[in-house]
């Protein structure tokens, strides 16, 4: 039997994207938190948000949006600056596995 890990093809398209160009398959962490799922980018840019940090991002967006997923964005700042020390991407655990869902093509009607 597979793990949910081993099942969660949104994961594993965002971490083969990481691969394939070259940026490190742990930048994008993926976190379960109460009926959250969080993903967290750490930005390593002093000003803006890095090129890495930002393609993640925009491959998410292009993922989720045709799909018309809700999701939550926010940017954490370094304490008494401006400076972004990552953007966090929350869905509801729901809409998250409608997501996977939607990917595998199992739901086509939606």
């Amino acid at each position: 039997m597979k793990s949910n890990e081993d099942t969660d093809v949104f994961k594993q398209a965002v971490k083969l994207m990481c691969k394939i160009n070259n940026i490190s398959t742990r930048k994008p962490r993926f976190e379960v938190i109460d009926n959250m799922v969080v993903i967290s980018i750490k930005n390593h840019l002093e000003d803006g948000v890095d090129l890495d940090c930002f393609n993640i991002l925009n491959f998410i967006y292009q993922i989720i949006s045709p799909l018309g997923i809700k999701f939550n964005q926010q940017l954490y700042l370094y304490p008494n600056s401006k400076r972004v020390a990552r953007v966090v991407i929350s869905f509801e655990k729901e809409d998250y596995e409608s997501i996977k869902i939607k990917i595998r093509g199992d739901n086509i009607s939606n």
